[in-house]
């Protein structure tokens, strides 16, 4: 399906951005953090290509990254995280 709408709509589409960001939910659901981590980043950086830093879509993904990676326990990639978006 991603790729589907990747070749469809491009990779920064918001439908395509959207689906990269509904399957890190279902590896995080998973406890696949690692997997999960890589997709909201993904879906994360389309977004602030496409729509900006303060968008609040670009922000929800941002919170959910941040989620993310704190039950990952990876604390250097979320402290780069809050540097980039301090209202985390």
């Amino acid at each position: 399906a991603l790729k589907g709408k990747e070749k469809m709509m491009g990779k920064t589409h918001p439908d395509t951005l959207n689906t990269v960001m509904n399957i890190a939910i279902v590896y995080a659901m998973k406890g696949d953090l690692e997997n999960a981590a890589e997709n909201f980043k993904k879906a994360l950086d389309g977004n602030v290509a496409q729509l900006g830093k303060d968008h609040e879509t670009t922000k929800t993904m941002a919170k959910n990254l941040a989620k993310c990676l704190k039950d990952a326990g990876d604390t250097e990639k979320l402290s780069e995280l809050k540097r980039e978006f301090p209202c985390l």
